[in-house]
C-alpha cells in the first residue's frame, strides 16, 4: 500500500484529532497557569483509553497488560523525571501551577499520534495472528509509557503543591 493510499484512507476525525493535538501541543510552548485539577484530566484519559483498550482488544491477554504496567511505571519516573527538571510555580492557595513553556507535551503528543498512527495502520492490515500479538503488546507500551509521562507529571505538581500546603499548617 503506498503513503498516498494510507494517507486517503484515514479516516476524517483522525486529521481532525491531529489538528487539535497539535493545537494543544503548540499551546504548551509558551508559560501559561493552569488549576491543578486541569492538569489531573490528560493522565486519566490516557490511562482510561489504555485500560478500555486492554479490556476491548481480543488480543489483550496478560502479555500487554503486563507491558501496559511496566510501561506506566517508566513512564510515570520519566515524567517524575522531567517535571523535576522544570521550573514551575504553585500556589497552593488557588490551587494553580504556573508551567513554563516546553517543547515536552508537544514532543509526547508527536511520538505518541506518529505511534498510534502506524500501530493502528498495521493492525488493520496485517495477516499473521502472532504479528498482531506482537502489535498489540506494543501499542500497550506506548499506551502505558505516555499515560505515566503525563502521570508522573501530575504527581510532582500535586506533590510540590501539598508539601507547600503542609508547610504552612
Amino acid at each position: 500500500m503506498t503513503p498516498i493510499a494510507i494517507i486517503q484512507g484515514t479516516p476524517t476525525w483522525v486529521w481532525v484529532l491531529l489538528a487539535f493535538l497539535v493545537y494543544r501541543g503548540c499551546k504548551a510552548l509558551q508559560a501559561s497557569t493552569t488549576p491543578i485539577s486541569k492538569l489531573a484530566i490528560v493522565p486519566l484519559i490516557f490511562a482510561g483509553m489504555g485500560i478500555a483498550h486492554l479490556a476491548s482488544a481480543p488480543l489483550a491477554g496478560w502479555a500487554a497488560t503486563a507491558m501496559w504496567v511496566v510501561a506506566l511505571g517508566a513512564g510515570v519516573v520519566g515524567g517524575v523525571f522531567t517535571a523535576s527538571r522544570t521550573r514551575f510555580i504553585v500556589d497552593p492557595i488557588a490551587r494553580t501551577v504556573m508551567l513554563p513553556g516546553s517543547f515536552v507535551p508537544l514532543l509526547l503528543i508527536a511520538a505518541t499520534f506518529i505511534a498510534k498512527f502506524w500501530l493502528g495502520f498495521e493492525m488493520a492490515t496485517v495477516a499473521n495472528m502472532s504479528a498482531l500479538a506482537s502489535y498489540v503488546v506494543i501499542d500497550a507500551a506506548v499506551s502505558g509509557i505516555v499515560a505515566g509521562m503525563f502521570a508522573g507529571r501530575f504527581f510532582t505538581y500535586w506533590k510540590t503543591m501539598h508539601a507547600l500546603r503542609a508547610s504552612w499548617a
